[in-house]
């Protein structure tokens, strides 16, 4: 009788909380299956309340909360689901496509290795391992998962062809993602995804025919420069210079630029360019900055899952007046990293190396070892046809001659805005600011142009330029600008207004 009586009392105390659970549970997986997923919510949290043991309970709950894209909460009844006892199967291949979606890569391998060790749903598992691995950048490693993915269920074998490609095409392997898509279609030519791959096909078919590793560009133009030669905005004292008549003049422009851009398989990437620019001078003594510029650059690369590492590194060589002027070379390792989807970060620092290459006086001396830290942001839009930039960068240039030590801090900005037919807008503006270590040698002299006192020198910088690109045709486009210089300077010498206006045509083949 003791022995009923216990038995009554549990069933008093225990059995209605269970049937009411059930009944929660039950009600639950009905409105999800009816699809009436905040009806499912609350009979599920109360299904889950009443029994916290319930590893079904927390696998239906996390597929609900999985189909409303609350994929943090699904994860987390997912990651019950498989640790309760007994643990629901089905949920480590539910837990690890949450995890996939999170982003949160390491914890997904985890539960891939336990699945794998438990032989949980092996063809799926292998699937979503491919995933995680794509992911990652181990793209090897990737299309061997998918591989094993579709050995152990042929059915799965399109989707895996497909994510084949995919990974193909990240690593710029075009050729080999074309193969694997032709596989798609094969396998089912009407499914959606075929159609899809089709499209794909097709654009890769036009990429691989229309790519070229080498491209040329030419150009030429007419540029009228309302202050050639920098003549201060103020008269300072010095005949030769107040008196200047040539300081307005036209010129004519022209370039030259080979770039090589290799299709490179796998992580690496390589640009190479050389460029060549002229401008010449048409009147008046403006002629003696006719300038000729010659620069080669490389820039190797590494490309990983959330950007790119490179280190640009660029010479330059100019002749003044038939003269050979300054070289120039620069050493930039750089960082291109996505913080958030659409939006770029760039980091850099930078060593370069000045040489004068005409004598004078050696506290005017600029050779220079020239240093920089710079920060940047990008953010492409209208489908990669626009893009905006906003950049700051520190500079220090420690030089030969005490006159032109200084540091800097820029910010720049520019836009590239795409308007109607193939006509863009580009805007760009730029604060210089420069700080001279040193008093200058020259300063409390008498020297007409510099201050009545010691000194040291402070230049502030401004500019800005727009302009518009329009496509005349494929290759070739018309460019016309208006940019501006404001130099405010405490040496009145060194201060000036600059409006250059230009109207150039280019041709890339």
């Amino acid at each position: 009788m003791k022995k009923v009586g216990v038995l009554l009392l549990a069933f008093f105390l225990f059995g209605a909380p269970l049937r009411a659970a059930d009944n929660f549970l039950g009600r639950g997986i009905e409105e999800f299956k009816a699809e009436n997923y905040e009806e499912a919510v609350d009979y599920l949290k109360k299904a889950r309340e009443q029994s916290p043991g319930s590893s079904i309970a927390a696998f239906y709950l996390g597929l609900v909360y999985k189909q409303m894209g609350q994929y943090r909460d699904a994860a987390k009844n997912f990651r019950d689901a498989v640790t309760l006892t007994p643990p629901t199967r089905d949920a480590y291949v539910e837990l690890i496509e949450m995890l996939y979606n999170l982003d949160e890569l390491k914890e997904a391998r985890e539960w891939i290795a336990r699945a794998e060790s438990g032989k949980v749903k092996p063809a799926y598992v292998a699937f979503l391992k491919g995933l995680v691995l794509a992911k990652e950048g181990k793209g090897k490693d990737a299309v061997a998962a998918f591989g094993r993915a579709k050995e152990l269920d042929p059915s799965i074998a399109q989707a895996a062809d497909f994510q084949i490609a995919m990974t193909y095409t990240k690593e710029r392997k075009l050729r080999e993602a074309r193969e694997s898509l032709k596989k798609v279609l094969a396998v089912d030519p009407n499914s959606e995804l075929a159609a899809f791959a089709r499209e794909y096909e097709n654009v890769l078919t036009k990429t691989l025919q229309a790519y070229r590793a080498w491209r040329f560009t030419v150009g030429t133009g007419y540029q009228y420069d309302t202050n050639v030669i920098s003549k201060p905005a103020t008269n300072i004292g010095i005949p030769a210079v107040d008196a200047a008549t040539g300081e307005k003049d036209s010129s004519i422009f022209g370039s030259f630029r080979i770039d090589y851009i290799p299709l490179m398989s796998g992580p690496l990437s390589l640009n190479a360019q050389y460029a060549f620019y002229t401008n010449n001078y048409l009147h008046g003594p403006a002629y003696k900055n006719d300038t000729l510029v010659q620069s080669l650059s490389v820039t190797p690369g590494y490309i990983f899952s959330r950007g790119v590492v490179s280190l640009p590194i660029a010479y330059s060589h100019v002749w003044l007046n038939e003269r050979e002027y300054m070289n120039t070379t620069l050493a930039r390792p750089s960082l291109n990293l996505i913080l958030l989807p659409g939006h770029i970060g760039q980091f850099s620092a930078g060593y370069g190396k000045r040489e004068m290459m005409r004598p004078g006086d050696p506290d005017e001396d600029r050779d220079a070892n020239i240093y920089s830290l710079s920060a940047g942001y990008f953010y492409p839009f209208a489908g990669g046809n626009g893009v905006f930039n906003l950049r700051y960068e520190y500079t220090k240039e420690d030089t030969q001659g005490r006159n032109w030590d200084n540091t800097g801090n820029r910010v720049s900005s520019s836009l590239l805005f795409p308007l109607a037919g193939k006509v863009s807008l580009i805007l760009s503006g730029d604060v210089f600011l420069q700080r001279y270590k040193n008093v200058h040698t020259i300063s409390g002299s008498g020297t007409p142009g510099f201050p009545a006192s010691p000194a040291k020198r402070r230049d502030d910088i401004y500019s800005g330029s727009a302009g518009l690109s329009w496509e005349l045709y494929k290759g070739m486009r018309l460019n016309p600008q208006y940019s501006h210089t404001r130099a405010d300077s405490n040496f009145p010498i060194y201060d000036y207004r600059r409006d250059v206006y230009s109207l150039g045509v280019e041709y890339t083949f």
